[in-house]
């Protein structure tokens, strides 16, 4: 049953990995899916294409033959043979292995190891050998050995054991780091990814971010395959129900990472100093940043400024929570879960700070970091009579005219000191419609989620065709908020933060052009 289900992942894999050249690697892989070396000199010639998950998925099958040839600084130079019999029949010319350290002896190794590849009756031997000390494969998953190479990103564990790696377009790449780390203990490893736009210029943070490998290890240098994705394997995908509560804890602390470091960064411009408190990004209107501060964020908060401080010296934009492959992330536990089953992510997304994109012609409204689209929402707008350019947030006021049902809401946001703004409506049915004055209406519970993300001195760029087309569950969330598994605009669980401080302005009466 082990070869059996040994044969079907190397199935699997070349299905969905085909490789025209070398064919005989190919073949004979195949039919030999436990020599080590077969895979280590096809993972070569994956790296040679630039196919960096396909190499690291071939390393790793090779386990301590790529420990061997890539520990000891020994590298192939030029096109690898396509055969063994080529390779030794034009002796070390072409496709020379070549040592960093000695010219002596430099070839011997591999040519004896190639030697045995192009004997069947030793490499039958030597698959049975190792076959022995391959674990029993489930259904979606696949055992492979816990050696690949390293990667210069730090991983991030939390107390559970479970490590995430956020995946941007380069999985093959946080699945070279996983394997590189996964030997050193048992633990499980899941890479993660949001799904790209249909115009490919944003990755939509709002409708999910989900599963896509993960690698479970139990020690000695070996170490399970899980699929999550049907087509990264083609293969039955694995049941990931137990992940996405997980995802979605570790999702809210990104976002209040990155609601932090905005919050940071506009007191800064805004004064020209660092906060030296908390208490100094939640004080009363006009100054009113943020209404007020999670545990999560009091608590991170002395870490972040000093990263806001690192990052303003080199003339760099980074998180202040966490930078990205750099440093170790603080603690911004949910409150809804325990400390030690909270994971941590290396290479977090949401790294720069958050900005408005608004699409007159979609009539969408975007809270964005960096190419992450991190909430979608539908808006009112006035046709020509909205300003298109660029702009920013001048001032928050809850309840403005002192009302929470008046013609503006229960939130508005002043754009650049003009009569224009981002505020509620009493009148929902406008949303999607051209029927204000020029500003842009939102529904209560959008406004009130948005004013609790963003603060002073937020871009807000309005123009048209500036945002992809719209999903199918995004059009349709006029109302409610479908879930993250749903792939809705917006996650169920809405940003909120607590009322710290008095953000209201009753002695000013607002004549916004609603």
């Amino acid at each position: 049953m082990k070869d059996k289900n040994r044969i079907d992942q190397v199935e699997r894999f070349f299905q969905h990995n085909p490789i025209e050249d070398p064919l005989y690697l190919k073949k004979y892989v195949k039919e030999h899916p436990d020599h080590k070396m077969a895979w280590y000199l096809l993972g070569r010639e994956y790296a040679a294409q630039g196919k960096e998950g396909k190499a690291a998925y071939c390393f790793a099958q090779s386990g301590e033959i790529y420990e061997a040839f890539e520990r000891q600084k020994i590298t192939i130079e030029g096109p690898l043979p396509t055969s063994p019999a080529s390779a030794l029949h034009k002796g070390t010319t072409e496709g020379a292995v070549k040592s960093k350290s000695s010219s002596k002896g430099k070839w011997m190794p591999l040519m004896v190891i190639l030697l045995l590849l192009a004997v069947p009756a030793a490499m039958d031997l030597a698959a049975k050998e190792d076959m022995g000390a391959i674990p029993h494969e489930t259904a979606g998953a696949g055992p492979v050995a816990a050696n690949a190479p390293a990667s210069t990103t730090p991983k991030q564990e939390g107390h559970s054991g479970l490590k995430l790696y956020f995946s941007n377009g380069d999985w093959g790449k946080k699945l070279q780091q996983v394997m590189s780390s996964s030997g050193s203990g048992a633990g499980e490893s899941v890479i993660m990814e949001a799904p790209r736009s249909a115009d490919g210029k944003w990755n939509e943070w709002n409708r999910s971010v989900k599963p896509l490998i993960s690698v479970e290890s139990g020690g000695g240098g070996l170490a399970a395959l899980k699929y999550y994705q049907s087509q990264t394997c083609s293969c039955q995908a694995a049941d990931s129900s137990a992940l996405v509560p997980v995802i979605d804890n570790w999702m809210h602390e990104r976002e209040q990472a990155i609601v932090l470091q905005s919050a940071i960064q506009a007191y800064q411009k805004k004064t020209g100093t660092l906060p030296e408190k908390p208490e100094q990004l939640t004080k009363p209107y006009p100054d009113n940043l943020l209404p007020g501060l999670s545990p999560e964020m009091q608590e991170a908060f002395p870490q972040a400024v000093s990263k806001v401080n690192e990052s303003a010296k080199v003339g760099k934009a980074q998180d202040p929570v966490q930078t990205a492959e750099k440093n170790e992330q603080p603690a911004l536990k949910d409150q809804a879960t325990p400390s030690s089953s909270q994971p941590k992510a290396s290479a977090a997304p949401l790294l720069e700070p958050l900005r408005i994109v608004i699409d007159t012609d979609k009539h969408r409204l975007a809270l964005v970091s960096g190419d992450f689209i991190i909430r979608s929402y539908p808006v009112g707008l006035g046709g020509e009579k909205t300003p298109q350019g660029e702009f920013v947030i001048s001032e928050k006021v809850r309840n403005p005219n002192g009302k929470s049902n008046g013609e503006f809401g229960s939130r508005g946001m002043t754009l650049s000191d003009t009569l224009y703004a981002i505020h509620g409506t009493n009148k929902p049915s406008s949303i999607g419609k051209d029927e204000s004055h020029g500003c842009v209406r939102m529904q209560q519970a959008d406004i009130e989620e948005l004013y609790n993300m963003v603060t002073h001195e937020t871009k807000v760029t309005i123009g048209k065709g500036v945002l992809p087309p719209s999903s199918n569950s995004d059009a349709s969330n006029s109302g409610g908020s479908p879930g993250l598994g749903a792939g809705g605009g917006k996650p169920d669980q809405s940003f909120g933060l607590p009322l710290q401080t008095n953000d209201s302005n009753p002695s000013k009466k607002y004549k916004w052009l609603d």
